[in-house]
């Protein structure tokens, strides 16, 4: 699932996605024993538009959960999804795949406009 968090959530913050990816620790911090948070600049290649954190949340009894909070800046906010896996290894490269794919359209597309924007982006893979 993709969310979508307004600029006014995160007090008009200019820097959207430093804002949101503190937002997100800051919840975890209020309902988890203990949170890490890591930012994964080696999974974005390039790209300015994009943020990925790694976050451990740990529960009382230790138990650990980890996901991969990605941000994508748009005019007035930041797309967001989380991707988690139970395997310890092949999601940094998943995740850095995901992140390449991203592509921001700023307008509705039709069902044909995104069946080929989708080609075309696999083409470039």
């Amino acid at each position: 699932m993709v969310s979508f968090v307004d600029q006014k959530e995160l007090q008009d913050n200019k820097d959207v996605l430093s804002a949101h990816a503190q937002w997100e620790t800051n919840y975890w911090h209020q309902h988890a024993s203990r949170v890490e948070s890591n930012n994964r600049a080696d999974l974005i290649g390039t790209r300015k538009d994009v943020r990925v954190t790694e976050i451990k949340v740990y529960d009382d009894k230790g138990a650990q959960l980890s996901s991969y909070l990605i941000g994508l800046a748009a005019k007035d906010g930041v797309f967001a999804l989380s991707v988690s896996s139970p395997a310890k290894k092949g999601v940094d490269p998943l995740v850095k795949e995901l992140v390449s794919s991203f592509k921001l359209v700023p307008r509705n597309l039709d069902a044909e406009e995104a069946k080929r924007l989708s080609s075309e982006a696999k083409g470039q893979r």
